[in-house]
């Protein structure tokens, strides 16, 4: 099961990684369009209570990528291979001012905590692999955290709930290229404090993976 309680530095809580997890699996299209989903059984492979599934659902509902239907039930919104796309450019465009402001106030980040979440990555890339719910959660909270790191707390909270793409299929074990060692590098481009490196790797590890994207 995930443990959901928390992140290092005791956020966030189940609600909202719950509602992250949910919501890149419809984005990403990793839960396709016309999937029923059940509290239940989304519960259980969690490991959590119906209530976070619940609360996730419902702002899903609201945004419009689970619709109700017929006695009640909840069922995912298609999303198209556009509007992936789309998403995906916002993320490049978004992880590159994240690299801009990281390398302004790289002296000032306490990268420690950041590094600590590559070993939870590992773990459940070792334990249950890179298509298991407790990976896709590590790998989110690991670029969550990453974002916070950049800006402000009103901003990056602003930012928090958007549905930038973060596919755990990007990150396919390639020689040289395994996960864990991806984010490692990243991580440390990131704290070079050199905006070329920092840019340069961020867009990279966007790419790397992504349907027909090229480094161009």
């Amino acid at each position: 099961m995930t443990d959901l309680t928390a992140t290092a530095g005791g956020e966030p809580h189940a609600r909202e990684r719950v509602y992250r997890y949910l919501r890149q699996r419809i984005t990403t299209g990793e839960y396709g369009g016309g999937i029923r989903l059940v509290e239940e059984q989304i519960a259980e492979e969690l490991g959590v209570s119906r209530t976070p599934i619940r609360e996730a659902l419902q702002s899903l509902t609201s945004e419009g990528l689970v619709l109700r239907v017929r006695r009640g039930q909840l069922i995912v919104v298609e999303i198209d291979a556009e509007a992936r796309a789309e998403l995906h450019l916002l993320r490049c465009a978004f992880d590159e001012v994240a690299a801009r402001m990281l390398t302004e106030r790289a002296d000032r980040v306490n990268w420690t905590p950041l590094y600590e979440l590559l070993t939870p990555l590992e773990t459940a890339l070792r334990d249950h692999g890179i298509g298991s719910s407790q990976f896709s959660m590590a790998h989110l909270d690991l670029h969550m955290a990453i974002n916070r790191a950049a800006f402000s707390r009103v901003t990056s909270s602003f930012f928090e709930r958007q549905a930038f793409l973060y596919p755990t299929d990007d990150y396919v074990q390639q020689p040289g290229h395994e996960p864990a060692s991806q984010h490692r590098a990243l991580l440390d481009e990131l704290s070079s404090g050199d905006l070329k490196r920092a840019t340069t790797a961020v867009r990279i590890h966007a790419l790397r993976g992504f349907g027909n994207a090229t480094l161009d």
